[in-house]
């Protein structure tokens, strides 16, 4: 069975970027629960957070357009949406009473706020009601794999390449509509989710599903795309944040999708010279990553805590937030979960490599 091994390591760097994302903005917002006292746009984490951000999630929700269309192809309906609750719907389940609570907890303390028990026993049960934080990810991608299957019927007989080849400037027009001051789409992270952030993230998702139907393969030579990509995010933010009017809106929201799209060929096509091999580490770190992004923010709040009293270089403490975060999980990752049913609930079975290596 064919495995898309540049494809995995794409996932998990998308995944890993959004670690970097969120270490990054007690630096660039006032709006976050931690602020550090060095806050100031000549650094560069505006720009940071931004590049991150106009691609990241494009990314993401185009290779989860293509392992579903792949899972429906090799397993049928009925597994397809089976292995999409468990891998899914389970974890965001489980988060919403867990890992959302704990971060509308910290919203709370770093503002000052007092919470009771009982207090904390409605927020445990209902925060995500209001606000479903870093995981509205998942909540979209069961909708999208929703819209999937309810077109499964007609799938078949939408394969006209020129149809499919229209997502990428379609995408312009919820771009268009958006109204966030931001480089790239709008964030949306309640249960109701903003109908163009869905358009927005559906046209990926489509197209990765086209992707894998029609057996578009991934070229080495995609990695092109990544030249113009600089440029365009510079120019577009100029747009975006300096030039005001109509014009201004247009030039910036088209630059955002050509910058969103030309990521996303250019980063499959760096992946698939970079990446395309079979190798434990990197299968390791695709598997380890989604935990790591469940968990992340709730060890970043506090890391953030700690290092916005110290008095380090501040790109050592950014880099050190993520270094210390991402290392923790690990170990959690390795020591309490990929062995265990919650490894299970999210990637499946895993054996062990040196009882693996022995039976052989």
């Amino acid at each position: 069975m064919t495995r898309f091994h540049e494809l995995d390591a794409l996932r998990a760097f998308a995944m890993l970027l959004g670690v970097v994302l969120h270490a990054s903005l007690f630096l660039v917002t006032k709006d976050w629960p931690v602020v550090a006292k060095e806050i100031s746009p000549d650094l560069p984490y505006d720009d940071i957070v931004y590049a991150i951000h106009g691609f990241r999630m494009p990314v993401f929700f185009l290779l989860s357009g293509f392992f579903t269309a792949l899972l429906w192809q090799r397993r049928g309906t009925h597994a397809l949406i089976m292995h999409r609750f468990k891998r899914v719907g389970l974890p965001l389940l489980i988060g919403v009473f867990t890992i959302v609570p704990l971060q509308s907890l910290w919203w709370i303390f770093t503002h000052d706020g007092e919470v009771d028990f009982a207090g904390a026993a409605w927020i445990v049960l209902l925060s995500w009601s209001w606000s479903l934080h870093h995981l509205w990810f998942l909540w979209v991608l069961l909708l999208l794999v929703g819209v999937f299957v309810g077109f499964i019927s007609v799938y078949d007989k939408l394969l006209d390449r020129r149809f499919w080849w229209g997502l990428i400037p379609l995408v312009l027009v919820p771009q268009l509509l958006m109204t966030e001051q931001t480089w790239g789409p709008d964030t949306s992270a309640q249960l109701w989710v903003n109908p163009l952030v869905l358009a927005y993230y559906a046209c990926f998702f489509i197209f990765g599903a086209f992707m894998y139907q029609v057996g578009v393969s991934v070229m080495r030579r995609w990695a092109v795309a990544l030249v113009p990509v600089i440029p365009v995010f510079f120019v577009g933010l100029h747009f975006e944040f300096v030039d005001k009017g109509s014009v201004a809106h247009l030039v910036s929201s088209v630059l955002q999708i050509v910058y969103a799209w030309a990521a996303c060929f250019g980063l499959m096509g760096l992946f698939k010279i970079i990446a395309s091999k079979d190798r434990f580490w990197v299968r390791y770190v695709s598997d380890a990553s989604y935990w790591i992004y469940l968990w992340h923010l709730v060890l970043i709040y506090g890391a953030q805590w700690i290092a916005a009293e110290l008095t380090f270089n501040v790109h050592l403490e950014v880099a050190l937030v993520i270094a210390v975060v991402t290392a923790a999980l690990l170990v959690v990752y390795q020591y309490g979960v990929r062995y265990t049913w919650i490894g299970v609930l999210l990637n499946g079975p895993r054996a062990r490599r040196v009882a693996a290596e022995n039976v052989s």
